[in-house]
Parts: structure tokens; C-alpha cells; sequence
């Protein structure tokens, strides 16, 4: 962890822990012992925590309220935090203990010294402003003294006591001095430690482990369910949302459906409540990530709550993979997965744990329930998942990828036969053109693309043959579209020599406008059969022309490159020609 830095971390009890001033002594990466202290007691007592190692005294007095608050930076990272995490206290029902932690100086009356406020009554110099009750001082003085920690009551004319308007110690009690923070029912305590109790991190990291025991005492301890700042709730980042992966609709086609989604689910809200709580990760930095439950946390911030419901683990307390199954367990609770979660599940979980597709289907296949009843989940079903959600990653195929979520396209096809096509263009217009009009089943299509590719080894070029426009138009007006327009690929398959012949001229004219242009004619460039013994072979005519020769090289190279085509003239070869 940087020691330049105000460490912030999320509690589990009522506790809050504030040392102002943990600056290392030296600029080398030697972690000061205040600071050895505090991670110890935080890392014990499971207490919200808020530790400046950023700031030396002599630069900011971090006890001073005055001070902090002619800085915006430091009113951000210092005083908004300490009442983010007091509200939170408050917002679970618990009454928060704020215990303002420093290190003394010389001549310490004893190891641990309390002030709470305390003066004198009627002295203007020495103010009597208690923060905390003197019976719950003395169980607190108790439990430090069971614990082998000497304590004693700060003097009233001593600073140590926080008894000054200005100091933390009098945060809660002043009304209108800072927004937000006057509340009496807060106790808080200054505890000064004597120096040769923190003289170095292993004296004060024990100092730290006495002072966590002595205080779990007096810590109420939320329930793990627990209400949560909204605006504590971080989505911005992609970090944040590594175990997120269910989907609503997809881009750009669904972002009304998506939108009207979590309008109906935020008016369900407001009319039941909450039914289920989010799921949310603790990180160390005082924020927390959503492991199940974003598209209600969309709801929730739509009504404009500040608070919200949610299960909270803690960043340190599970392993990834364990996350990963925590958010799974929750998003299945309630309805299942369709294949572009899965996918997406797949893939993060594939990403972030290192795993390939055989690992990938040992961990998480059982737990999907995806594949055969009973059987083990092959690592090639995994394969077509992720294969499914890079489609949708990569933007390519946005219906397709929207009929999947919304149940109107089979898995099987999408999967198994779609997904493999490799253009984007030829899996779009077979999609779009072929399979969403006619309907046709795995085995159907599967012949649909082989009678296509007869025609033209580039999908989309086949399907937007002649021949195949007029099948199509044919078979949509049937009871039986796709066995129809099957009847109607083969008979165009079923040409006859003359048909053959003018199969070829309409490629070679195809050829002619896509390379040499629209106005381009059969003088500038025309293909025919030849044969030389029993070899058939195709012959190339161009018109050279002097100005256009640098065109006309361009052209070539355009011509040669495109295989498919020159493939499917050879092909045509194979019958005899007419001519």
C-alpha cells in the first residue's frame, strides 16, 4: 500500500477509527508505526477506519477542523468520509463510538490517555464539552485495563481532552459549524498512546492488537445485511463491474427495451420495496463494487434513494473464483441465465482466473447446468458460450445477439451454426435474410448453407443472386417457408447447360463492375472458356489503354485477390458450355 495516502477502510461494527496524523518519519517506504498501529486494530476489530499518512502536522493539522476545511482535497478525502461512514453506522440502527487515535510525547502519566471533552463548567478558557457519557468512559477504561493498558483522564487544561470547538473530538457536537455532521447521539473519544508504546511497528502493531481486544467489547456488530450509501456504490470503472454479466436487450437496438426494463423494475420498488438485497463487495478504499444486483441498483439510484439494502462480503475474506461463484448462486436464484450471460459468465471467469475452456467447464459447468442432464459439460460447449459473447463484445450481429436474449433465436443455431461463420457480412445477411423470415431448423439450414455456398462461396453474394431473391420471395408466401425455399435452391441447382452459360456471364459481369467499373464493357474486359486438349481453362481480355495503365494495374491486383469468384468461374467449367 502507498504510505502516502488516506487509508480508508469499510467496518463491520459500530466503531469508527480516526488517526490524523500516521506520516512516516522518514521518506523511505518504512511504514510508521501509527500506522502499524491503526492496520493492526482495523485488521482485528473489523472497525471503519480512517488513517492520513499523506499529510505532515506541519503541513495540515488534521485535528484541527479549521484547518482541514480551508482545503477542499482534504474536506473530500478526510471529513466526507468520516460522515459517510458515521451515516452508515447510523443507517443500520447502531450508535456510532469515534475513537480519535494519536501518538503522546514525552512524560506520558500513563500508556493510553482518554479525553472526552471535559473541562471545566463555567471556565470560558477550559469549556465543559463531553462527547461521551462518564459511566461508558469507565467501561472503556475497564476493558483497557483487563487488557495490560495503563490509562488515565486527560487534564482539563490539557489539549489531549478535545475539549476545543475546532477539534475532531467536537465534530458532532457543534451545530452549524460543518454541514452534515451535528449529531448527539455520536461518542466520541480522543485516545493518545504514549510513545514508547508505537517507538516501532512491532511495539505498536502489539499496542494495536491490546487496544482492538479491549475495544470488540463495546462493538455492535452490523448484520450482514446492511443498508448502504448509494453514492458509496462505484459502477464507473471496468474493475468495478468484473463480476457483472447479466443483460437486458443489447446495443443499440435495445436500449429502449433495456430503459423500460429498469423503469418497470424501479416502479416495483417503490411500490413493494426492495425484495431482494443487492450483493455487494467491500473494497478497501471506503467503496464498495456490485457482484449481483446491478440492474436494481439502476432502479434504486433512478428513484433517487440515498440508501439501499444489500449482503456485503469483504474484499479480503474470499478468493476470486469464490466471488465468482457468490455472484453465479445469486443471479440463479431467481430465473436463468440465457446464453449471452453464460457467455459473458464464461468469459470474465475464463479472463480473470486464467482458465481455459476444460478448466472453465470443471469449475462452473455443474453450477450453469448447461449441456447434456447428467453429463459432464464438454469443453467444447463452453467454447460456443464464449463464442456467443464475443460476437456481442465485438458489436457484430446486435439482432441476432438481441433474439438470442429475448429467446427468439435457439442457442443450437446461434452456437453451433451461425457463431462459426467467420464474415461478419455473411452471418448478418444469412441471419437477417434467411433465418429470420423462414424459421428453419438446425438441419434445415445447415442445407440452406450448403445449397447457398453452391451458388457462391461468399454467403451474402449468394444470397443476393437472382435466383435466390426469387426462391426467397417464393418460400415466405408458403405454410412451409424453409422447406420451400429449399425446393426452390435446388431446383435453381439444377441448371441446365444454357442456364450454366448464363450462370458464367452474370459473374463475369458482376466481375467487371465490381473491379473496372459500372461504365466498363466487354472490350475492357471479358473472360471466356478455352480448352486445350482436354483441359478446360478460362481466358482473360483487357484493353490496355496508355493514360489508364497505372489504373489498370491497380485492377488486376483487385481482380486476382478475389479467389471465391475465380473458383466459382472454374467450377462452372465442369459442364460443358453451350456454346
Amino acid at each position: 500500500m502507498d504510505n502516502r495516502t488516506i487509508d480508508t477502510r469499510l467496518g463491520a461494527n459500530n466503531i469508527l477509527m480516526i488517526i490524523p496524523h500516521a506520516v512516516p518519519s522518514t521518506d523511505d517506504s518504512t511504514i510508521a508505526p501509527m500506522m502499524s498501529f491503526g492496520q493492526k486494530v482495523a485488521e482485528e476489530l473489523h472497525c471503519f477506519t480512517i488513517i492520513n499518512s499523506r499529510y505532515k502536522s506541519s503541513i495540515v493539522d488534521m485535528n484541527d477542523v479549521r484547518a482541514i476545511r480551508k482545503r477542499k482535497k482534504t474536506t473530500d478525502d478526510f471529513l466526507v468520509r468520516i460522515r459517510e461512514f458515521k451515516d452508515e453506522i447510523h443507517e443500520n440502527n447502531l450508535l456510532p463510538l469515534v475513537l480519535i487515535v494519536q501518538q503522546g510525547a514525552e512524560g506520558h502519566q500513563a500508556d493510553i490517555i482518554l479525553g472526552y471533552g471535559q473541562g471545566e463548567r463555567g471556565r470560558d478558557d477550559r469549556p465543559h464539552r463531553p462527547t461521551m457519557a462518564p459511566s461508558m468512559l469507565a467501561k472503556i477504561r475497564m476493558s483497557l485495563e483487563d487488557n495490560g493498558l495503563g490509562t488515565a483522564i486527560a487534564d482539563t487544561d490539557s489539549p489531549l481532552c478535545g475539549r476545543e470547538s475546532y477539534c475532531l473530538n467536537q465534530l458532532f457536537r457543534q451545530k452549524n459549524y460543518v454541514d452534515g455532521f451535528y449529531d448527539p447521539t455520536v461518542r466520541s473519544l480522543v485516545v493518545t498512546i504514549a510513545p514508547e508504546k508505537t517507538a516501532s511497528q512491532k511495539s505498536a502493531a502489539e499496542t494495536g492488537r491490546l487496544f482492538a481486544k479491549a475495544l470488540a467489547d463495546h462493538a455492535d456488530s452490523m448484520s450482514l445485511v446492511r443498508r448502504v450509501s448509494v453514492s458509496a456504490i462505484e459502477t464507473s470503472r471496468p474493475r468495478d463491474l468484473r463480476y457483472i454479466f447479466r443483460v437486458h436487450g443489447d446495443n443499440p437496438e435495445n436500449d429502449m427495451i433495456r430503459e423500460s426494463y429498469i423503469d418497470e423494475l424501479a416502479r416495483s420498488i417503490s411500490t413493494n420495496g426492495l425484495l431482494h438485497p443487492l450483493v455487494l463487495l467491500q473494497k478497501r478504499d471506503g467503496r464498495y463494487k456490485i457482484l449481483c444486483g446491478f440492474r436494481r441498483f439502476q432502479a434504486i439510484r433512478r428513484l433517487g434513494r440515498q440508501w439501499v439494502e444489500a449482503k456485503t462480503f469483504s474484499e479480503e475474506d474470499f478468493t476470486t473464483e469464490d466471488f465468482f461463484n457468490i455472484s453465479l448462486a445469486e443471479n440463479t436464484k431467481r430465473r436463468n441465465l440465457n446464453p449471452i450471460e453464460i457467455g459473458n459468465f464464461l468469459e470474465s471467469a475464463g479472463r480473470e482466473l486464467g482458465l481455459n475452456n476444460a478448466r472453465l467447464a470443471e469449475r462452473f459447468g455443474e453450477s450453469l447446468a448447461i449441456g447434456k442432464p447428467g453429463a459432464r459439460v464438454s469443453q467444447s460447449t463452453i467454447h460456443k458460450y464464449r463464442k456467443l459473447y464475443q460476437l456481442r463484445e465485438r458489436g457484430e450481429s446486435p439482432e441476432m445477439i438481441s433474439d438470442i436474449i429475448n429467446d427468439k433465436l435457439s442457442f443450437s443455431i446461434a452456437a453451433e451454426v451461425l457463431a462459426p461463420i467467420k464474415d461478419p457480412v455473411d452471418r448478418d445477411s444469412l441471419y437477417l435474410d434467411i433465418v429470420k423470415p423462414l424459421n428453419p431448423t438446425r438441419p434445415q439450414l445447415v442445407q440452406i448453407i450448403k445449397l447457398l455456398q453452391a451458388i457462391h462461396p461468399e454467403l451474402y453474394r449468394a444470397i443476393r443472386n437472382d435466383q435466390t431473391r426469387q426462391a426467397l420471395e417464393r418460400a415466405v408466401q408458403s405454410s412451409r417457408p424453409a422447406s420451400h425455399f429449399i425446393h426452390g435452391l435446388r431446383k435453381a441447382g439444377e441448371i441446365s447447360p444454357e442456364g450454366k452459360e448464363g450462370e458464367f456471364s452474370s459473374m463475369v459481369e458482376e466481375l467487371r463492375k465490381d473491379v473496372f467499373g459500372k461504365k466498363a464493357n466487354k472490350q475492357d474486359f471479358k473472360i471466356t472458356r478455352s480448352a486445350r486438349g482436354r483441359k478446360k481453362s478460362l481466358t482473360l481480355h483487357i484493353r490496355l489503354q496508355e493514360q489508364s495503365m497505372e489504373q489498370m494495374v491497380v485492377n488486376l491486383i483487385k481482380l486476382l485477390s478475389d479467389e471465391y469468384r475465380l473458383k466459382a468461374l472454374h467450377k462452372l467449367l465442369e459442364e460443358p458450355s453451350s456454346s
